[in-house]
This record gives structure tokens, sequence and C-alpha cells, in this order.
């Protein structure tokens, strides 16, 4: 099969193109956006890349030629080559796939094509037009930084759906649009759920610099020990951020748990065992930029010294799509079991977030929203992502009015002592 990407600014102009080079038999086998370099004064836009299939007349063997050539990356352990298809490929593994793999692949696939060919089916019946009420929303939507794929997918055949008056009131459309997004979602993991004294769950925090991850830390220390009564542990790999180590310890002080310091990965490997008679182990890594692969080496190194990891990927709330995505790549060393959104109380932009989660099949974990420890982090739902996603659709629309979200009375805290705490994310 002869394979080509093409790009133009809709679907149907990239697959016209495809056509004419590579005749009526070309299948489209992916579609994606890829941002289009911009110019000082000029707005932000996205192109569609599409990758094109044709069978050739002899079939032939022919190695697919890759966008870059990653670098030698060193096995983290045999657990990696049967990740689940849903997942993200790690950075540093195997790219083999197995037949369960390959099964979901396709069957994903199948889907992708039939919404494609719906949407060509009905714009070839002359059906580009949508009603003023969608068209306001595809608007409002754009907005909230949705990539435009995601929107025509989400309001293709609403009109249908729902009766002319009802597509005017915003709650109605809203609602509708809330089920589809969330069918997209998977099912957040929930709170925590801690092991026991000889088997505890030893928990890692990944990603980038600046994103809360030992703020994150404290706050899910400071539940389990405070209000959960469990015997927990803190290990820190973070000797590289000046501060970081005594930031941690003043957390540890405080919770009167035990604080380690691990410097090399056969040391976090003996600081777990140390520590086996607690229930729950937070193990603070080192924050590395995505790019820096010999910083993401080493990070692998640490989360290979630890057997079956809880792992999450902190992910500040407001991070562009495309970077995003890069993050989710390099940082996933093994399955992670999901993502905790970061600074929600920093950004009204959550398209790139949605569209992460739902393109990477990664489900929610925690929300962290504020800087109070330990308040202000919450156990994560797709409905609440959402609702603050359109909540601000909804005031972008021409002319809707909004009711006035009520004051919420937060009542003193409990953890006094933590006020005077580090307050950074």
């Amino acid at each position: 099969m002869k394979v080509k990407q093409y790009r133009a600014v809709t679907l149907q102009e990239a697959f016209a193109q495809a056509q004419a080079e590579l005749g009526e038999d070309a299948v489209l086998l992916h579609q994606k956006e890829v941002s289009q370099p911009t110019r000082l004064g000029r707005r932000a836009s996205t192109l569609v890349e599409i990758t094109v299939g044709v069978d050739e007349p002899e079939p032939r063997v022919e190695e697919a030629r890759p966008l870059f050539t990653p670098q030698p990356a060193r096995p983290l352990s045999s657990r990696i080559t049967d990740q689940p298809a849903t997942r993200p490929t790690p950075f540093f593994a195997h790219t083999a796939s197995s037949p369960a793999q390959k099964q979901d692949e396709f069957a994903s696939l199948r889907r992708e094509l039939a919404h494609i060919r719906s949407l060509l089916q009905r714009r070839s019946r002359g059906e580009n037009d949508q009603p003023e009420a969608l068209a306001a929303w595809s608007d409002a939507l754009h907005t909230c930084a949705l990539p435009a794929a995601w929107i025509d997918r989400l309001l293709d055949g609403l009109d249908e759906m729902l009766t002319p008056a009802a597509l005017g009131r915003a709650d109605m459309v809203s609602a509708a649009l809330m089920r589809r997004m969330v069918a997209e979602l998977e099912t957040p993991t929930g709170a925590l759920q801690p092991g026991r004294p000889g088997q505890p769950l030893v928990f890692l925090l990944v990603g980038p610099t600046g994103v809360g991850k030992t703020t994150t830390i404290a706050k899910l220390a400071a539940h389990y020990a405070l209000q959960k009564r469990l015997p927990i542990a803190l290990i820190t790999a973070d000797t590289f951020r000046i501060g970081a180590v005594n930031q941690l310890r003043t957390y540890s002080e405080l919770l009167q748990a035990p604080l380690d310091v691990a410097y090399t990965p056969p040391e976090l490997a003996q600081l777990v065992h140390k520590h086996r008679d607690k229930a729950l182990i937070f193990v603070d890594t080192p924050g590395r930029s995505p790019t820096d692969r010999e910083q993401l080496t080493v990070l692998e190194s640490f989360v290979a010294a630890v057997d079956n990891p809880h792992l999450l990927i902190a992910l500040a709330a407001g991070t562009l799509l495309v970077d995003a995505r890069r993050i989710v790549d390099r940082f996933s060393i093994i399955p992670p079991q999901g993502v905790v959104l970061t600074k929600i109380d920093e950004t009204s932009h959550f398209g790139p977030a949605y569209t992460l989660l739902a393109e990477r099949h990664l489900p929610l974990s925690y929300f962290t929203t504020g800087q109070r420890v330990p308040e202000d982090i919450e156990v994560a739902t797709n409905e609440r992502l959402l609702d603050r996603l359109l909540r601000l659709a909804r005031n972008s629309l021409p002319e809707i009015e909004t009711p006035a979200q009520p004051n919420v009375y937060v009542p003193p805290s409990q953890f006094q002592q933590f006020a005077d705490v580090a307050q950074l994310h």
C-alpha cells in the first residue's frame, strides 16, 4: 500500500488533493489538526492533515518512513510492550503491537472512518450550511480552544436531534453537547485506593517543571494522613530543584510523616522497601522538560526502580494542545493510570485538556483548584470539566444571557496549620 499525507484548510480539500494524485481508490487512514505557523499580527490557525493509502498493482512490503529518527532508548521492562492500545505510546517503549492491540486500533479506525463518511455524505447532499444557532455554537466552542475537527464532530447532526426551539436554548444545546462529550471520555479513576501495611500503594507523580507536583503530593498526603488517619511516608527524588527537599520536609513535619531523599534509583528502591509497613508511599519526582531526552532517561530509571507504581501525569489545565500531546507522550514511561489536571483556577480554556483526554483515552484523576494546602484539590469528574468548558461557550454566544452563578461559601479550613506554608502549586 502506498501511503501519503496531505494538508489543506478543510477535510474535503485535502481528500480532493489525495484523489487527484492517487485516484478514486484512495482510502482515508487518519486525520488530525496541525498548527499553522503564524505571522505577527495574524490570528493563529490550523490545517487538516490526512493520511491516505492506496493499494499498488503488485503488493510489496514497504517500510514506513518515520517523521523523525528516534534516539536509542533503553527498555524499561517487559510490561511496557504489553500496554493497552488505548494508552499513549511511551517515549521509551517498543512499538510492537499485539493482535489484541491491532484489533482495537482497527475498531477505532472504523469508527473514525464512519464518522468522516457521514460528514462527507451530508456535505455532498448540500448540507454544508449549519443552522444559525449551531453556527453560533461553533464560534463559541472555538473560543474555548477546541479544535475545529472536534467542533464539527460534536455539532454534527445536532440539528436533527433537537427542535428549532431547543436549538435556540443554550441549556438544551449544552445538555446535548454534554452527553456527546462525556461519551468520548474515559471514566475517571476516582480517589486513590490506599494499600495496606506490607503491601503499600506507591504513588508517583510525573510531569514537566512548574505544574505543581510537589504541592499536589502535599495535598494528597495531608488528606490521607490527617483525614483518613492512614500511615504514610514521603520520598523525594527531586534533588535538582533548589528548595524542593526543604519544601517537602516542612509538610512532612506538619503531618508527622517520615521523609527520605533518594539520590539514585537503587536508593529509591531501598526506601520503598524500608516503608513497606505504610499504607501509602508518595514519591515526588523531579520536573523535566519534555524535550530533554537525557533527563527523561534518568526519570525512567527512577520509575523502573519501583514495582507496580501508581503513576499519574500532572498537566496544567491551560497547556496548549500541541504541548500537552508531547508531555503525555514523553512522560508515559509506563502506561499511566490517569491525569492530574492542575491549576484549573488559572484558565478558562479547557478545549485542549478535553481534546487530549479524548484523543489519548486517558482518565481524569484529580483537579487542583487553588494554592491552599490541603484544601484546593478534588476528585475529578468529566462533568465538572465539561461544565467549565461549556460555561465559557455559553457566555460567548450572542444575545444569550446565562444565570448568574450563586456565591459559594467556603467554610474555614480545619487545617489552619497549613495556611502559611508554601503557597505554590
